[in-house]
């Protein structure tokens, strides 16, 4: 199940919207390629799955955007 952003909690809610602010379709796309990214995870307070979450809340508003 997708969520969206304003679904996910704290850490993970922020990160997203990072992601949208700072990064590109094609950026969120490689990441979710390439699997969770660890360095992220222990930066912004995130387990595995809230990043995978992020990631994917973030693509599906760039794709709301279009």
């Amino acid at each position: 199940m997708l969520r969206r952003i304003e679904n996910l909690k704290d850490n993970a809610a922020r990160f997203a919207q990072h992601c949208v602010k700072q990064g590109s379709i094609s950026a969120m796309v490689a990441s979710a390629q390439n699997g969770i990214d660890y360095n992220a995870c222990e930066r912004w307070g995130l387990t595995g799955e809230e990043w995978q979450d992020a990631i994917f809340a973030a693509l599906e508003e760039f794709r709301d955007r279009r």
